[in-house]
């Protein structure tokens, strides 16, 4: 039995940020798109800040504990 060519198609369907260019100036554009960047850059420094609060937690010398006597 003969092997069968398997046909291929492809379709490709653009996602919006690539429309924004056709009804956006390009100014908005460019604006849009260094604000996405700050988006994830906040985001960013938000997510290092919990890691270094999550190591110093971690490092942290667990404190010395004192009997008390009770009566």
């Amino acid at each position: 039995m003969a092997e069968e060519k398997m046909k291929e198609i492809k379709i490709s369907i653009p996602i919006p940020e690539d429309l924004f260019p056709l009804f956006m100036p390009v100014a908005a554009y460019d604006h849009l798109r260094r604000a996405k960047k700050e988006v994830l850059l906040a985001l960013r420094a938000l997510i290092d800040s919990r890691i270094e609060a999550l190591d110093k937690k971690e490092n942290k010398k667990p404190e010395k504990t004192k009997k008390i006597k009770i009566d």
